[in-house]
């Protein structure tokens, strides 16, 4: 069996020639409907990655619309072409491997400390 060969433009291979500095141009689109584009770090969790997007808006239009920053998590396509919500902002960038560096601010549908009680009920055979 021949050996295993990675796509040299998969951005989200470790040994990817894209960014020698470790950041990728990532676009966001906000609820609002503005789009912006900034440069993450490759190995950069959801949470930081949502705290620099949220001081870069900061300075575009529209902003005062926007709620807590709490209020919202990011959504994308990722690899399996499976639209996929990222509740957990622990998880790294190069870990979630989007389709598309290209990530959506969504509303979150509920508070995460209802999820977690919901979850815990499920694994206690609670209904």
């Amino acid at each position: 069996m021949p050996p295993a060969v990675t796509d040299s433009l998969d951005i989200w291979a470790v040994d990817s020639q894209i960014g020698a500095d470790g950041s990728i141009s990532v676009d966001f689109l906000l609820p609002t409907g503005i789009y912006i584009n900034l440069d993450v770090p490759r190995d950069a969790t959801i949470s930081h990655i949502k705290q620099l997007l949220w001081k870069q808006a900061h300075s575009y239009p529209l902003f005062h619309l926007l709620m807590e920053i709490d209020s919202y998590m990011f959504s994308c396509v990722n690899q399996t072409a499976v639209h996929e919500e990222l509740e957990d902002e622990t998880r790294r960038l190069c870990d979630v491997r989007p389709f598309l560096p290209v990530l959506k601010l969504v509303t979150r549908n509920c508070d995460p400390g209802e999820k977690l009680d919901s979850k815990i009920g499920v694994l206690i055979g609670k209904g």
